[in-house]
């Protein structure tokens, strides 16, 4: 199984960011858009996992929630990784109590490395929009971003669970299934 810890944000937050990936859409820049509803916050990607370790993966996974806060986060901001001279992913940034959004992600690593799990070097909240297969139209794509990059802001959002998903790779794009869910204290 190919699993990932994640944020999930409301509908009214994918619906938000719908609306501007259908505006970059008009650019014609060659991007794989991310589908509105597998729209999340990486918390760990995790990778292939054998079945036989999902039992304790959730009972650290539980432990890491139970000793996190909830909190609230926004939309705000755009732009492009590694960066916009040289894109390869499209995003909205991520604001709000990022310290207590950086404590979760520090703690899931916490619990899952004693499985041998890496622990983050860095972490880097953000809603990914798309990834970029070619230059075709770049240039169009870049300066709408740039351009719109200030105003993208939304309302804040409460977080209070995360989930652990698996990922199924198909030709037409990855298919997530929520495997279980964690509520924070």
């Amino acid at each position: 199984m190919r699993l990932f810890t994640a944020i999930p944000v409301p509908d009214q937050i994918k619906q938000y960011a719908g609306t501007i990936r259908k505006e970059l859409e008009n650019t014609g820049a060659d991007v794989k858009w991310v589908e509105e509803n597998n729209y999340h916050l990486t918390l760990k990607f995790l990778g292939d996992v054998s079945p036989d370790a999902l039992e304790q993966i959730n009972d650290f996974l539980e432990g890491a929630a139970v000793s996190s806060p909830s909190f609230r986060l926004r939309l705000q901001g755009m732009g492009f990784y590694p960066h916009r001279r040289r894109p390869r992913v499209v995003w909205i940034g991520i604001d709000g109590e990022l310290e207590k959004a950086l404590f979760l992600g520090d703690r899931v690593d916490a619990y899952l490395a004693s499985l041998g799990f890496e622990v983050e070097n860095r972490r880097d909240y953000h809603l990914t929009m798309g990834r970029i297969r070619s230059e075709r139209n770049i240039d169009d794509l870049v300066n709408t971003v740039l351009a719109r990059e200030n105003e993208i802001q939304t309302n804040f959002f409460s977080v209070r669970e995360f989930y652990l998903m698996e990922s199924q790779l198909t030709s037409s794009g990855p298919i997530y299934t929520i495997k279980k869910k964690f509520s924070l204290d």
